[in-house]
C-alpha cells in the first residue's frame, strides 16, 4: 500500500537529496554537502509539496476512473463478486460476464490453485476497465485457499503466544502470500471476542474471550497485514464472539443490552477504528439493543451500521457486508432487496451479491425515491477508489503466476509457523508434574487408532515409552498397570469442535482419566480446543497444543520432555479448573537452556504487567518504545521490546537494538574503569585530580578529590552548555569558525552527520570554560557532569589510552561484548540497528542517530566520561552482572570484590550516593519509589541516562534490571516518562513477580 505522505520523513530525505548539485552524486560527494538553513527550507517545502502532490495525484486518478464511468459502472464499483477457480471455464465465464456487463469492482476468491488464482487475477485485471481489488478470505493465512501456502495455526493457538510481536510477523508473511497472488484485501482478523464455548461459527477463528487480548493479537496481525500493502478487514462487526447459531445457516440473535456490548464484544472494534484498520466487515446478527427491527440483520441496520459504526465510533475506513449469500440474512430479504438495504445502511462493498441485475434496479429505484442520492453514491464509489490508489492499483502490475508455491512455502514462514506452535503450548500444572526428571512415566494415546503418532516417536526420543493406545475406551486392567506409574501422560487425539457432543471425546476416555487421576498424576495433552479440557476435571496436569498436526505433536512432546520450554497462556476458560491466562512457563531440561521466569523464581503472568505499563508509555506518548531486560540468578529472566524506533511507527524495536546510554557511561565505562585503576594501585581516589592532572594546578579546583568528584560534591555547577556559545544569533552552527560541514584536517571532530568542529576549539568551548567555572560556595551534594568530563581525562593520563580504547580492552572485549562502544557507527554499527535519541532542532537540526545526543560529548568527538557510551541490552546486562558478582563474570575476574562493595555502597549520610554509582533513595512513604523500586534492596546501585535509560543492579536479589528507550525523541524537553515514573514502575514489577 502506498503510504500516506509525512513531511517529516519527506524532508529528512529530501535534504540530503537538495544537497547534491552534481549531475553524477555518489555517496562520498553527498557527504561533502553543505547544509544550510536554506536547503533544509527548501526540503520542507518540497516534502509539503510532494504531500501535496500524492493528494492531488490520488484525487486526479479518482477523477479520471471516475470519469470513465457512467452510472452503471459506478454502480459496478459497489459490488464484489465471489469467484470459485475449481469450477473451472463457468465460473471464468461468469466472472468475465460480470466485469463486461456489470462493472464490477472487485473479486473475492475462495479455494483453488495458486498458479491459477494468481493467472486469473491477471486475466479479469486486464479485462476490467477499473482496476479490480481483489480479496480473499486468508484468516490463518492463504493455506486456508490454497494448498501450497504454510498451514499457519488458527488464531486461537495466536491467543495463547504472549510475544504479540510473533503475531505481527504472522501477518506481515501473510501479506506476502497475498501479494503473490495479486490480492489486495485479506478479511482478517477475526476480532470477534470468543466467550462462548458453543459457538458454532467463531470458535478457534477467535484470539479468545479476553478483550483486550483479542485487540493486542488483532492490532499486530492487522499492522503486520497494513504494514506490507494488504488491506486488513476486522470482522465481524459488531461482534459475532457470543452466540450458538451459524450465520451462514441461520440468523443468530445476540440478546445482550448496550452496556455488555459495549464493554465486550465492541471493545475491539472501538479500539481498532481509532488506530488503523484500513476495512470492517458487517455480521449477520440480529442484535434488538442496536435495532429491533424484526429479522433484521445488521448489515441490513443503518443505526448499527451508519449511527454506531460510522458516527459513534468514527470509522472511515471502508465497509464491507458480510457474504450476501448467507442464510443470516437470504432467510428473511429477497435479492436486491438485501443489496439495497446493506446500501442504505451505510456499507460500502457489497460482498457475494447473487443478483447484480436486481440490486442496481432496485438501487435506481431508490435513487428515485430519493432514498439515497447519486452524490452519496459517488461520494462512495470515490472511497473505493481512493482505497484502490492507496493500494498501489493507480500502477497496477500483473503477478508472476509461474511456480506461486516457491513464493508461499518458504523457510523463513516455516520457521515463523515452529515459533508461534512452540510460543503458544500452554502448561497447566498446579502440582508441579512437570519437569518429570526421573519420576516413572507412561504414555497412552487415545482417541485414535494409531499404534504410534508423532508424539509418541518424539517423546521416546527422550526415554519416554508409550505403553498403549485406545480409540474409545481403556480396559481396566490396562488403568491398574498404567496407576503403578509416577505419571501417566494421556494424549488426547481427534478433537472435535462441538460442544454438544463433548467435542468429540468418548465417556470411556473420560472415565479412563478419572480413573488414573485417583490413582496417581495425570498429564492430559489435548491436541485440539482448550474447550476440551472440561472433559477432565480431575486430571492434576494438561497441556494444550490446539491442533493435532504432526509439528504440533512433535513440538509437544519436546516440551514435555523439558526439551523446549512452555510459555503459552489459556486463550479462553473451558472449566472452573482451566481459567483463562492459566499457564506456567517451564525451564529447558535438556536440549535448550534459555531461561524461563518461574525457573529462577519469578512470576511470568506477574512480568506481564510490564506489557500494560509499556502500552500506557507508548500511549501517552512518554516514548516511542522500549525494551526491558531483566536478570535473575544469572540468567535472563524476561526481555521483551515495546513499540516503534519514533512515532510514525515505520519501524519496531527489536532486542538486538543499540542504544545511546547517556549518563549510565558515568558507570558502565567511567566508574568501572577507575574502579580497575584503584585495583592496580594506579589511582588512588583521595588523592586531588590535580596530582594526576597538571592542567588543574593553579585553578580552584586544585584541591578538588577524585572521591568528592565521585560522590558529586566537589562544588562543581551541573552543567555548562558549550554548545551555544559556537551558535550564532539565529542559533545556528557557526561555520568556517566553529564547524564545517565536511570532515577536513581542521575539523575532524563529529558532532553529528555532515557536521565537523574544529579540534583547535575545544581547548576554548570546553575544557577551559570547565577549569574557569566558579565551584559552588557549598561542598554538598550536587549532581555534575562536569567531574566526569574530567574523569576522561584522567584515565588518558594514567593509562596513555582514551576511556573508550581502555574500557574496551579491559571490559567489553575481554567479556565478549560485541555492541558497547563509544562512536558505534564508526565502529560498523549499522546505523538502522541503532534508536534514534532526539529530532534536535536546536543545535545539530538533524535527527540524532548514531551520533552521540549529549552535546558536549559530541563535541569532544563522541568520547567523554560523562557521556557516549552505546550498548545493546544483553550488553549492558552482562556489565552489570559482573558487578552484581562481585567483579567477576563468566569465571574471570575483572575487579576486585571488595572494591566492587566499596564503590557500590552508601558512602555517606550526606548523600544516596556511592563512588560513581546512584543508589536507592528511601522515601519516607511506605511502598513508594523515589528513583529505584522501593522493593529494592539497601544494596542496589546503577545510574539512569538522560534518554530515557534505567539499569539497576540488586547483589541481595541477584536481579539485573534494565530498562533502555529513547524518551528524547522527538524532544529532550518530553518528561512524561519521568513524570509517569515508568521506569521505577516497571521494576516494581520486578520485584513483585519474586516467587515467595
Amino acid at each position: 500500500m502506498t503510504p500516506k505522505i509525512s513531511i517529516t520523513i519527506l524532508t529528512i530525505i529530501l535534504t540530503s537529496f537538495l544537497m547534491c548539485q552534481s549531475d553524477r552524486p555518489n555517496r562520498a560527494l553527498l557527504a561533502r554537502q553543505k547544509i544550510t538553513q536554506d536547503s533544509i527550507a527548501k526540503a520542507e517545502a518540497a516534502a509539503r509539496l510532494l504531500a501535496e502532490e500524492h493528494r492531488k495525484a490520488a484525487e486526479a486518478w479518482v477523477n479520471q476512473e471516475m470519469s470513465k464511468m457512467d452510472k452503471n459502472a459506478r454502480l459496478g464499483q459497489l459490488f464484489m463478486v465471489g469467484a470459485y477457480p475449481p469450477k473451472g471455464a463457468s465460473d471464468e465465464r461468469k466472472i468475465l460476464h460480470a466485469i463486461d456487463s456489470h462493472k464490477i469492482g472487485g473479486i473475492i476468491f475462495f479455494r483453488g490453485h495458486q498458479d491459477r488464482i494468481a493467472l486469473l487475477t491477471n486475466r479479469y485485471q486486464k479485462r476490467s476497465k477499473v482496476p479490480l481489488m481483489m480479496a480473499m478470505d486468508a484468516e490463518w493465512g492463504t493455506n486456508m485457499r490454497v494448498s501450497a501456502a504454510v498451514k499457519f495455526p488458527r488464531q486461537l493457538l495466536m491467543g495463547a503466544i504472549q510475544n504479540n510481536a510473533l503475531i505481527y510477523d504472522f501477518g506481515k508473511a501473510v501479506a506476502k502470500e497475498c501479494k503473490a497472488m495479486g490480492i489486495h484485501v485479506n478479511f482478517a482478523p477475526v476480532v470477534d471476542v470468543n466467550n462462548n464455548p458453543a459457538n458454532p461459527v467463531i470458535g478457534d477463528r477467535s484470539f479468545g474471550e479476553n478483550r483486550e487480548n483479542v485487540t493486542a493479537k488483532s492490532f499486530q496481525y492487522i499492522s503486520g497485514l497494513q504494514d506490507h500493502g494488504i488491506m486488513a478487514c476486522a470482522k465481524h462487526f459488531p461482534g459475532h464472539g457470543d452466540t450458538d447459531v451459524d450465520s451462514h445457516k441461520d440468523l443468530p440473535v445476540i440478546y445482550h443490552d448496550m452496556k455488555r456490548l459495549d464493554s465486550i464484544e465492541l471493545y475491539p472494534f472501538k479500539n481498532l477504528a481509532q488506530h488503523g484498520v484500513q476495512s470492517v466487515m458487517v455480521a449477520h446478527l440480529h442484535i434488538p439493543a442496536l435495532d429491533s427491527t424484526p429479522n433484521l440483520p445488521i448489515t441490513l441496520s443503518k443505526p448499527a451500521v451508519t449511527g454506531l459504526l460510522k458516527e459513534k465510533l468514527g470509522f472511515k475506513g471502508l465497509i464491507f457486508t458480510d457474504a450476501l449469500n448467507m442464510k443470516g440474512v437470504t432467510k428473511h430479504f429477497k435479492d436486491g432487496e438485501t443489496d439495497l438495504k446493506a446500501l442504505l445502511a451505510g456499507n460500502d462493498i457489497l460482498l457475494v451479491t447473487q443478483d447484480i441485475p436486481n440490486a442496481k434496479k432496485r438501487i435506481y429505484e431508490a435513487v428515485d425515491k430519493k432514498l439515497i442520492s447519486w452524490e452519496e453514491i459517488d461520494r462512495r464509489v470515490r472511497k473505493i477508489l481512493r482505497a484502490k490508489f492507496e493500494l498501489g492499483l493507480n500502477n497496477y502490475k500483473p503477478v508472476n503466476a509461474n511456480n506461486v508455491a516457491s513464493r508461499l512455502n518458504v523457510q523463513e514462514n516455516k520457521a515463523l509457523k515452529q515459533e508461534m506452535v512452540s510460543q503458544a503450548l500452554t502448561l497447566i500444572d498446579k502440582n508441579s508434574i512437570l519437569p518429570l526428571g526421573k519420576k516413572h512415566v507412561a504414555c497412552i494415546t487415545v482417541g485414535t487408532g494409531k499404534r504410534e503418532t508423532d508424539f509418541t516417536k518424539e517423546l521416546s526420543r527422550y526415554g519416554i515409552k508409550h505403553h498403549h493406545f485406545a480409540r474409545n475406551k481403556v480396559a481396566q486392567n490396562r488403568i491398574q498397570q498404567l496407576a503403578k506409574k509416577d505419571v501417566v501422560i494421556v494424549a488426547v487425539h481427534n478433537i472435535g469442535k462441538n460442544i454438544k457432543n463433548n467435542f468429540g471425546v468418548a465417556q470411556g476416555i473420560q472415565s479412563a482419566v478419572r480413573a488414573l487421576s485417583a490413582r496417581t498424576k495425570v498429564l492430559v495433552v489435548n491436541f485440539g480446543t482448550p474447550y476440551a479440557l472440561k472433559n477432565f476435571p480431575t486430571a492434576q496436569a494438561a497441556v494444550v497444543a490446539f491442533n493435532d498436526e504432526s509439528l504440533t505433536q512433535k513440538l509437544t512432546a519436546r516440551a514435555v520432555a523439558g526439551a523446549l520450554p512452555f510459555r503459552g497462556r489459556l486463550p479462553v476458560s473451558a472449566s472452573p479448573q482451566f481459567q483463562y491466562g492459566m499457564g506456567k512457563d517451564t525451564e529447558v531440561q535438556k536440549m535448550m537452556y534459555a531461561a524461563s521466569p518461574e525457573s529462577v523464581g519469578l512470576s511470568s503472568k506477574t512480568l506481564s504487567r510490564i506489557d500494560h505499563i509499556a502500552a500506557e508509555m507508548i500511549q501517552q506518548k512518554a516514548a516511542p518504545g522500549c525494551q526491558v531486560l531483566v536478570v535473575k540468578d544469572g540468567q535472563i529472566a524476561f526481555h521483551r521490546t515495546y513499540g516503534h524506533y519514533t512515532y510514525r511507527r515505520k519501524k519496531r524495536v527489536k532486542l538486538e537494538n543499540v542504544y545511546d546510554l547517556a549518563s549510565v557511561t558515568k558507570v558502565a565505562a567511567t566508574t568501572i574503569s577507575i574502579m580497575r585503576l584503584v585495583d592496580e594501585g594506579k589511582l588512588d581516589i583521595n588523592q586531588p585530580l590535580s596530582f594526576y592532572l597538571p592542567e588543574l594546578r593553579g585553578t580552584n579546583k586544585s584541591r578538588m578529590t577524585i572521591k568528592d568528584v565521585l560522590l558529586h560534591r566537589a562544588g562543581l555547577k551541573p552543567w555548562i552548555p558549550f554548545y551555544t556559545k559556537t551558535l550564532d544569533d539565529n542559533k545556528k552552527p557557526i561555520m568556517g569558525r566553529y564547524y564545517a560541514t565536511e570532515q577536513q584536517p581542521d575539523y575532524q571532530v563529529r558532532v553529528a552527520e555532515n557536521l565537523y568542529f574544529a579540534a583547535s576549539k575545544t581547548d576554548s568551548a570546553i575544557w577551559q570554560r570547565i577549569y574557569e567555572q566558579d565551584l559552588r560556595s557549598q561542598r554538598n551534594y550536587k549532581y555534575s557532569d562536569l567531574g566526569f568530563y574530567l574523569f576522561s581525562r584522567l584515565i588518558k593520563q594514567v593509562t596513555g589510552k582514551t576511556i573508550d580504547d581502555y574500557a574496551s580492552e579491559t571490559f567489553y572485549r575481554p567479556m565478549g561484548l560485541t555492541s558497547t562502544t563509544f562512536n558505534p557507527l564508526r565502529k560498523g554499527t549499522p546505523k538502522d540497528l541503532v534508536i534514534p535519541t532526539e529530532d534536535d532542532q536546536y543545535f545539530r537540526y538533524q535527527v540524532v542517530q548514531g551520533d552521540v545526543h549529549d552535546m558536549g560529548a559530541a563535541m569532544l568527538d563522541g568520547i567523554s566520561g560523562h557521556a557516549g557510551l552505546f550498548s545493546n541490552a544483553q550488553d549492558l546486562a552482562a556489565i552489570f552482572q559482573m558487578l552484581v558478582n562481585g567483579g567477576e563474570y563468566n569465571g574471570k575476574r575483572y575487579l576486585k570484590e571488595a572494591t566492587v562493595k566499596k564503590f557500590t555502597a552508601k558512602f555517606s549520610n550526606q548523600s544516596r550516593r556511592g563512588l560513581g554509582f546512584d543508589r536507592k533513595e528511601e522515601s519516607p512513604k511506605p511502598k513508594t519509589s523515589i528513583n529505584v523500586a522501593y522493593q529494592a534492596s539497601d544494596l542496589t546501585f546503577g545510574h539512569q541516562g538522560f534518554t530515557g535509560i534505567g539499569a539497576w543492579g540488586d547483589p541481595k536479589n541477584k536481579i539485573v534490571y534494565l530498562f533502555l528507550s529513547n524518551r528524547t525523541f522527538p524532544s529532550g524537553e518530553n518528561m512524561t516518562l519521568i513524570r509517569r515514573d515508568i521506569r521505577s514502575r516497571m521494576q516494581e514489577v520486578v520485584y513483585d513477580a519474586i516467587l515467595k
